[in-house]
């Protein structure tokens, strides 16, 4: 009993999809993912903050349409993408210039260069893993919550489930696939925020998001814990 008491903890923590905390403010992230279509709960639908950290491109490249920014600071914010290996390694997609539609592809070639649009930033990265940053002009907050101020989770992303028909600005009805993902900030320190989550958002094509191997040992752990429970059951 006590091993099915610890593979179900465990299991329960692995799963849980709860991370950073969207308040109810009569404009918060549910009510601007109410009005694109997707059928998810703000709260209870993120992926959880150990699933959200880092992530990769599928196939040739990733498409990241910039859906809306409600940010006092949205003259001033910077959206893009950072090396998983060296986090002071980034590379902007979205400006404070920036407005809902606009798009970027991005590639990470197999020698750890980026690429917007085909061109070659001349950044290189150590790998072709990477996380998501909001930044004013350099990086401030990070899908890596270890590398934020007290550890504060600042970004909620959701996974398509393959049915909900989105409308986003400037690409009209798409169907939310399951390698595309939504992803909205905070954009003040979590503590000191409205908690509103819906700062800067995007909407990534043709990506996925790399679990950290902590979990997968605590997941492999609860599945461990389980089988030896099933063979000592009577």
């Amino acid at each position: 009993m006590k091993l099915i008491a610890a593979a179900v903890a465990l299991s329960a923590w692995t799963g849980a999809t709860s991370a950073v905390v969207v308040e109810s403010t009569g404009n918060d992230l549910q009510v601007r993912l109410d009005i694109l279509g997707a059928s998810v709960d703000a709260n209870a639908d993120q992926l959880h903050d150990s699933f959200d950290t880092h992530w990769n491109i599928l196939g040739g490249g990733a498409t990241t349409t910039f859906v809306l920014e409600l940010a006092g600071k949205k003259g001033s914010n910077t959206f893009g993408i950072y090396d998983k290996g060296n986090p002071a390694t980034y590379v902007e997609l979205f400006a404070g210039s920036d407005t809902a539609a606009d798009q970027i592809e991005l590639t990470i070639a197999g020698d750890g260069s980026v690429l917007k649009g085909g061109i070659d930033t001349l950044i290189d990265f150590t790998g072709d893993q990477f996380g998501f940053y909001l930044g004013r002009a350099a990086p401030l907050f990070f899908s890596d919550s270890t590398l934020n101020a007290g550890g504060a989770d600042q970004m909620a992303a959701f996974k398509g489930n393959g049915t909900d028909v989105l409308n986003l600005p400037g690409l009209g009805a798409t169907l939310w696939e399951e390698d595309d993902y939504i992803i909205s900030w905070e954009d003040l320190p979590y503590a000191n925020s409205d908690k509103d989550v819906n700062d800067l958002a995007v909407y990534i094509q043709s990506v996925a998001h790399v679990p950290e191997p902590g979990t997968l040992a605590l997941l492999g752990l609860g599945l461990v814990g389980l089988g030896a429970a099933r063979r000592q059951k009577p």
